[in-house]
């Protein structure tokens, strides 16, 4: 009988030592990190790192993406609430080019009022053109206003510092027009490699005057 006690004890723990792990046993503990979040105004950056990495190393350097507080008098990519609702940015057709900014990148727009188009150019900040490694690409910019979907621009694989650029037709005057893009790209960033999306987007109104 002590033999064959014995001999089930040692079973059980083979049994025991050969089941697989439990997804909770093989979950990345409170203490690392996969991923890290920006967000701005109109944007969100997103970076999923290929290695997990000690959270305060992570939190560094999402801090370090994040940068300092925009300044006042920046315009933001998306409508500012003025209390009866959100207030536009108005791109007026005398205008050579208005203005978007946060610190993941530069949109500028111009409304072309004589052939009912709006002329537009995005590029990456710095910041993230110094951590970029290879090209970036691009889905091709949606345009659209509160009823229907005006087009989309065409899709691009070009260097990271290139300015994104493209014309959206069939607009008219006093529209309200929403755009977004995505643009992914590798990343190397205190020597920790990953991959990142850039979202943006925004609204602004157009006017001849």
């Amino acid at each position: 009988m002590r033999v064959e006690r014995l001999l089930a004890a040692l079973l059980g723990a083979l049994l025991i030592s050969s089941t697989p792990m439990t997804a909770a046993a093989q979950a990345p503990s409170s203490d690392v990190r996969t991923r890290a979040e920006v967000r701005t105004p109109g944007t969100s950056l997103d970076i999923t790192w290929d290695q997990p990495m000690p959270a305060a190393e992570s939190e560094a350097l999402t801090k370090s993406l994040q940068g300092a507080v925009e300044e006042e008098g920046v315009q933001t990519f998306i409508p500012k609430p003025n209390g009866n609702g959100p207030h536009y940015d108005v791109v007026r057709c005398d205008k050579a080019n208005h203005i978007f900014t946060d610190r993941n990148g530069i949109f500028s727009v111009r409304y072309n009022c004589r052939f009912n188009n709006v002329n537009w150019g995005f590029r990456v900040s710095q910041k993230l053109v110094a951590i970029a490694v290879g090209d970036m690409r691009e889905s091709g910019m949606v345009w659209h206003t509160a009823t229907k979907k005006l087009g989309q621009n065409g899709h691009h694989t070009v260097p990271i510092y290139y300015q994104l650029h493209g014309t959206q037709g069939g607009v008219k005057d006093g529209d309200v027009l929403h755009w977004s893009d995505r643009i992914s790209f590798r990343v190397n960033a205190g020597g920790r490699e990953g991959t990142a999306v850039l979202n943006i987007g925004g609204t602004f109104k157009i006017a001849r005057r």
